[in-house]
């Protein structure tokens, strides 16, 4: 993933999805939330490649680590906390050797880390790990899922939102409409036509099988398209298996 094109995006990333998605992105979110909810209420979350940190915002976890590479979507993210009222630490925290953004807001807490899926360290196992668009902004899908499923409790949950290949008529429809008119909206509202160009081709790059033969020792609870057939929700339960990856521990 090049972070200088989140960087250069950060401050308009929120409206431009919104507009690009006509609000779809918001209402998969809520979907999201509410079908996660079914399994764990609450608990310790890490939502990963937070971007601006609207998935946390609508999960509103007691405790939430927030893991983003771009350090001007990380400074979105804490104005956005702040406006909520949380309060930030006014001193650098560093927990094994970990730099990080500490939050508060009564008993509710989230930990801003600005790293990637495949180099992130956390001082503790967390209970839920959400991936809201992120996985095909991996460089090393594998190395970054299993990075992840080391922090990840036995019994807990990985859950995935992904825009992936599909080739029923309408899935081709909005590929062309992502292809053809979204960069075109993308470089009126951020200047970022060719950018955007690349949106397409990172969905056609992935699909639901590459997803599901990366989560060996996982247990496949939900798995659903989103309104549009583009979007696919897959839930699983991490069963406790030793995790490979290609056969590999």
């Amino acid at each position: 993933m090049d972070v200088k094109i989140y960087d250069k995006l950060a401050k308009k990333y929120d409206l431009a999805t919104k507009i690009v998605s006509f609000g779809i992105e918001e209402l998969w979110r809520w979907m999201f939330k509410r079908e996660i909810k079914k399994y764990i209420k609450n608990g310790v979350l890490l939502d990963v490649a937070s971007a601006t940190g609207e998935m946390a915002r609508v999960m509103d976890f007691d405790k939430m680590y927030l893991v983003e590479p771009s350090s001007e979507m990380v400074k979105v993210i804490v104005e956005k906390f702040e406006k909520k009222g949380f309060v930030k630490e006014n001193f650098e925290v560093v927990f094994e050797e970990i730099p990080h953004i500490k939050m508060k807001k009564g008993k509710k807490e989230i930990i801003i880390i600005q790293d990637t899926a495949e180099n992130l360290k956390l001082p503790e196992k967390v209970d839920l790990i959400t991936a809201f668009m992120a996985l095909r902004n991996f460089d090393d899908l594998e190395k970054g899922i299993k990075n992840l499923d080391f922090y990840l409790k036995e019994g807990g949950y990985f859950a995935v939102v992904e825009m992936v290949k599909n080739d029923s008529f309408l899935a081709k429809l909005i590929l062309w409409y992502m292809d053809k008119v979204v960069p075109l909206i993308a470089g009126i509202l951020v200047g970022m036509k060719k950018e955007y160009k690349l949106l397409s081709k990172s969905i056609t790059a992935l699909s639901e099988e590459d997803i599901l033969k990366k989560f060996d020792g996982y247990e496949v609870i939900t798995k659903k398209k989103l309104i549009f057939p583009i979007a696919t929700m897959i839930i699983m339960r991490k069963n406790g298996k030793n995790f490979k990856i290609n056969g590999k521990r």
